[in-house]
């Protein structure tokens, strides 16, 4: 009875020792896995994929004013083209941005002469005052004169003197002067209540308003452009002459690289993350050529796992084909003088502390 009793338990430590085994052998299997990012060496070394790129991703230049409509004209820079900054790479047809500024500008030329018209009144009204109260005095005047006569022919008229005509020619005389009496203080009145300074500001608003608008279709010439974000160079050039940009625009004009030293983004996936550190050494390689080898040292690790870019756009895959997450460090690129430097959107395998 013993016996089987120790028979039975020395199975039990066999069958144990062999599931130790084997979970240490898939372990080792796991890590050195060809399908894994990272492959740990016996030195802890750490092997992942990377591509050659710059601190500042690809710019994508379209006009100024997009998505405004803007035509092509003449394309100043060609593929691979060294540029400066703010320097022109398009030019556009403006003829109708132009005709808007030149018609603004005819506006606000014929409002400033309204607006002297206008000066010139104020400037005239108190003389016009002064002769409306003259010619009011000069109507009055006559009106006492014409009700003279008409009492003089009313009473001649009725001693036989004079006929009825003469009568009737007094008193139409006598009414027109009075009508005359009545305009004269009703335009004396009017001019002094009347405050043509109104005018003045009247014109000064409208000059104001088409200086707005001149300095819109001017602002809308000057967006009319397309120039470089500093300096760098052009890398993609997707523009020909006669093009015509607007809302239905899928391409940029270019795509623009800044200037600026070239890093490696080596990407690490979260099995390894631990590992890594910042100043690191790291050995670069072609990822299809060993013989290409270069030296440079971990200058960032972020503090976020992110999808894998898409190349060397700078874009994130928000929609990837499975839920892989990336540590993303930075990598500097330590060349010795005269050492010919990898090309940007190149393949690379980093060793990490190397």
């Amino acid at each position: 009875m013993n016996g089987k009793r120790i028979a039975t338990i020395a199975a039990l430590l066999g069958l144990a020792g062999l599931a130790v085994t084997v979970l240490v052998a898939a372990r080792e299997a796991g890590d050195r896995s060809p399908d894994s990012p990272g492959k740990v060496t016996a030195a802890k070394k750490l092997v992942c994929l990377g591509i050659v790129d710059t601190e500042e991703p690809i710019a994508r230049i379209l006009p100024e004013n997009f998505p405004q409509p803007a035509t092509v004209t003449k394309v100043l820079v060609k593929e691979g083209e060294e540029v400066r900054d703010k320097q022109d790479l398009l030019e556009f047809d403006v003829s109708g941005l132009k005709l808007k500024v030149d018609q603004a500008e005819s506006a606000i030329k014929v409002a400033r002469a309204k607006r002297k018209e206008a000066e010139l009144a104020v400037n005239n009204h108190p003389a016009q005052v002064a002769e409306a109260e003259k010619l009011w005095l000069a109507a009055k005047s006559k009106l006492e004169q014409r009700q003279k006569e008409h009492a003089e022919t009313k009473r001649l008229f009725s001693t036989g003197t004079k006929i009825q005509a003469d009568l009737d020619a007094a008193e139409s005389e006598l009414q027109a002067a009075q009508y005359t009496l009545d305009a004269s203080k009703a335009k004396l009145d009017g001019l002094k209540a009347a405050d043509p300074s109104y005018m003045l500001e009247v014109a000064d608003e409208g000059i104001k308003q088409l200086q707005n608008l001149k300095e819109q279709a001017q602002n809308a010439l000057n967006q009319l452009s397309c120039k470089a974000r500093g300096d760098g160079r052009i890398i993609r050039s997707f523009v020909h002459e006669g093009e015509v940009f607007g809302l239905h625009t899928r391409e940029p004009a270019f795509w623009f690289l800044k200037k600026g030293p070239l890093i490696v983004r080596a990407e690490v996936t979260q099995e390894f993350a631990r590992r890594v550190t910042k100043g690191q050494t790291a050995k670069i390689e072609d990822e299809s050529d060993p013989q290409q080898v270069w030296r440079g040292r971990v200058e960032k690790v972020p503090d976020q796992f992110l999808p894998k870019r898409l190349g060397n756009t700078g874009l994130v895959d928000l929609m990837p084909v499975n839920d892989e997450r990336v540590l993303e460090c930075q990598v500097s690129i330590e060349l010795a003088p005269g050492e010919t430097p990898p090309r940007y959107g190149q393949k690379v395998r980093v060793t990490l502390g190397e």
